[in-house]
């Protein structure tokens, strides 16, 4: 509704500090959330954490629609929080062969790190929800990924590549076998020998990607060589 004058009626500052506490409020309660399913596991009882923060559990219940909403939020919150260890990794410092290290590495820890937020996230043994979150991650990861693909193509001169399916599917595979490896009680590999594994197959698919183009690469190249040598090519 306009005020007298005919513009637009003043904002309440005081809502505007309660939703701002609310929602401040919520995020609190999901990390203690997070830390609860960190101690006790991906099926952890409202009442429990309503104890941990010091509230009855209908108060708690007022900052969350119903049990559903809580789920999904700390899901969220969760996912935040792999992404937040994973997307700086996702560069092409240094040479191919340490930036595969370096974002393999950085989900394996991860997960390694964090096995009960894992399987909360809906992608391991515990797994709840219909795992749409866990998809749309995947895909969002696949994306960078691509774009960081597309930027080394186009400093090998290469403009056109199916490079967004290779990363999906490097994703997939990645996700998947340590999915697989968290679940296995009797393990055929270390840690150390599965990250080797992931790495050697992330560079046997972008090596043939690669040739398929017409473009040989060795692992130790670093892609910043490669970009200094397209743009001396293209000023000579």
């Amino acid at each position: 509704m306009a005020d007298r004058t005919g513009g637009e009626p003043p904002i309440d500052r005081r809502s505007t500090r309660w939703d701002e506490h609310k929602a401040q409020r919520q995020l609190e309660l999901l990390d203690a959330a997070v830390a609860l399913i960190e101690e006790e596991g991906a099926r952890f009882r409202v009442q429990r954490l309503a104890e941990r923060v010091g509230l009855p559990r209908s108060v708690l219940y007022r900052h969350f629609k119903d049990r559903a909403t809580l789920d999904e939020l700390i899901r969220r919150r969760v996912v935040e929080s792999f992404m937040r260890r994973l997307e700086p990794t996702l560069s092409f410092d240094g040479t191919i062969e340490e930036a595969i290290q370096r974002v393999v590495g950085a989900h394996l820890d991860w997960v390694s790190q964090h096995p009960r937020l894992y399987a909360f996230v809906g992608v391991g043994e515990h797994a709840m929800g219909d795992g749409s979150l866990v998809a749309d991650t995947k895909t969002a990861i696949a994306m960078m990924l691509s774009d960081r693909f597309g930027d080394v193509l186009k400093a090998l001169g290469v403009s056109e590549a199916p490079i967004r399916s290779v990363a999906i599917g490097i994703v997939g595979f990645v996700d998947t076998s340590v999915n697989q490896w968290m679940r296995d009680e009797r393990r055929e590999q270390s840690e150390e020998e599965l990250r080797a594994m992931l790495c050697r197959s992330v560079w046997a698919v972008l090596d043939a990607t690669l040739r398929d183009l017409g473009v040989k690469l060795s692992p130790d190249q670093r892609v910043a060589d490669l970009e200094r040598a397209r743009t001396r090519s293209r000023s000579s």
